[in-house]
């Protein structure tokens, strides 16, 4: 922790949606200069575990690349730039993902996906009370397809190990909110 670090030098070598991979040199303190790594700089997310009204786990389903596949996971995204507080874009993120709302958010913490390899943070909570939105603001991406699946919070652990939730954020997230589901969650 108590370990100083210097950026040397700095070159992005490609631009695209949603990251950055940059070739970066740095020096520790013992001024041993350090050969060239690879990064992904890519803004902040956010990871919401939605609880409905009546105590229902909303999570959705969507195709990701990575994996080729459909993947069960909580709502979540990047932080837009104008976005002040993270909290803005849980908002945001939960609505547009889910169709629903929430006027409680609790910050569950912040960590790092990837420290080894990535510059961004991921910033979890849980969404108490959700209800779906009277007025609706905002919309999934046009490329996204989502599905919407709500859980009894009592199905969770069984889901995560069985790989039916095998997304890890996914899985710190609802590991993080378990204190908020009582018993009948994790």
């Amino acid at each position: 922790m108590g370990l100083d670090m210097k950026l040397t030098e700095k070159k992005s070598i490609l631009k695209t949606r949603p990251f950055e991979v940059e070739e970066v040199s740095f020096q520790l303190e013992d001024t041993r200069t350090i050969n060239s790594y690879f990064r992904l700089a890519a803004p902040d997310w956010v990871n919401v575990l939605p609880v409905t009204a009546d105590g229902r786990i909303i999570l959705i389903k969507q195709p990701r690349v990575g994996s080729m596949s459909y993947v069960l996971e909580t709502p979540g995204g990047v932080i837009d730039p104008h976005e002040k507080d993270p909290t803005m874009a849980a908002a945001r993120e939960l609505e547009e993902e889910t169709g629903f709302v929430s006027q409680r958010f609790l910050p569950l913490g912040t960590m790092n996906p990837n420290p080894a390899i990535m510059t961004n943070r991921c910033h979890f909570f849980v969404a108490m009370g959700c209800v779906p939105a009277r007025e609706r603001k905002h919309f999934p991406d046009a490329d996204e397809r989502i599905s919407l699946e709500l859980i009894n919070p009592k199905d969770l652990d069984g889901l995560v190990r069985t790989g039916q939730i095998n997304h890890a954020l996914a899985c710190l997230c609802i590991l993080l909110a378990g204190r908020y589901l009582g018993s009948s969650g994790m």
